[in-house]
C-alpha cells in the first residue's frame, strides 16, 4: 500500500473522530440550553404565579419556550445577516475554474 494513502486515511480517521465529539458537544450544549430554558421558565413561572395569580403550568410553558426559542431565533438571524454559508446559495453558485 502507497504511504499517502495510508496518511490519507489516518487523517480521514481522525476527521471522522474530530466531527463525532463536534456532534456530541452540540447535543449536549443544546441540552443544556434546554435544560436552563425549563429552570428559567419554571422562575418566570412562579413570579408570575406569586405577584399576578396567573397558572404556574402555563406561565412555565410559555416562559420555557421564549426562553428557548428566542435566544435561538436571535442567533439565527445574525448568522443570516452575516451571510452565512446557505445551501441555496452554494447550490446556485458556479463552479470556479482551476487557474482563475
Amino acid at each position: 500500500m502507497d504511504p499517502g494513502r495510508k496518511e490519507d486515511e489516518g487523517a480521514r480517521e481522525a476527521l471522522n473522530w474530530v466531527l463525532r465529539r463536534l456532534n456530541v458537544l452540540e447535543y449536549l450544549i443544546l441540552f443544556l440550553a434546554l435544560a436552563l430554558a425549563l429552570l428559567g421558565g419554571a422562575l418566570v413561572g412562579w413570579v408570575l404565579h406569586s405577584t399576578l395569580g396567573l397558572s404556574f403550568r402555563w406561565s412555565w410553558a410559555v416562559g420555557s419556550l421564549l426562553l428557548f426559542i428566542l435566544p435561538g431565533g436571535f442567533v439565527y438571524l445574525r448568522e443570516f445577516q452575516k451571510g452565512g454559508a446557505s445551501p441555496d446559495r452554494d447550490m446556485k453558485s458556479k463552479p470556479k475554474e482551476p487557474h482563475g
